[in-house]
């Protein structure tokens, strides 16, 4: 039988895998359900990923790699002379409201490093992401406070029931990027 050459069988599978979380948790991804999603043999999942923590910290990095895009899109929008804590306020509102499923997503998966120690390298990884880029904004001591500030206010607003209120997110990061 000849082998059929599929250069992106393993970005299918990860991209799989964060279409199984998204849709229905962490709790339902099986390498059998990401073969299924991504229509592929299930020995292509476990060739490409010996572990279902492997795969997870694949899909972490995946997502991760898409929101700080989107915040790095943001940050080189900004204009000279913006005022930070307004901006980035309504961009958490952004993120809890329109970008809601995706937010959602990376706090599952981030969360998901607390019980599963091989997330945490892809885990560690945004907050990483996250501070190089407020480091373009603000001192690195500062961006680190921020990171977390950014992290909490976030989850708050996902958690929230009606979502956050700009001017409440907007008086915290004031309050500290003052």
């Amino acid at each position: 039988m000849a082998r059929r050459h599929d250069p992106h069988r393993r970005e299918r599978i990860i991209e799989a895998a964060v279409e199984v979380i998204s849709e229905s948790g962490i709790a339902a991804l099986t390498h059998r359900t990401a073969a299924a999603r991504a229509d592929v043999p299930l020995g292509s999942t476990t060739y490409h990923f010996r572990s279902l923590d492997e795969l997870l910290a694949a899909a972490v990095h995946t997502v991760a790699e898409r929101n700080v895009a989107r915040l790095r899109d943001w940050a080189a929008s900004l204009p000279d002379n913006a005022d930070l804590s307004t901006e980035l306020a309504g961009f958490i509102v952004l993120l809890a409201g329109e970008h809601r499923q995706t937010s959602v997503l990376a706090y599952e998966l981030y969360g998901s490093a607390l019980r599963r120690p091989a997330l945490r390298a892809a885990s560690t990884a945004w907050d990483e992401m996250l501070t190089e880029v407020f480091e373009s904004q603000v001192d690195t001591v500062t961006a680190r406070a921020l990171t977390a500030m950014f992290n909490g206010l976030l989850y708050q607003a996902l958690v929230t029931p009606g979502g956050p209120e700009r001017a409440g997110v907007e008086q915290v990061l004031r309050r500290l990027l003052r």
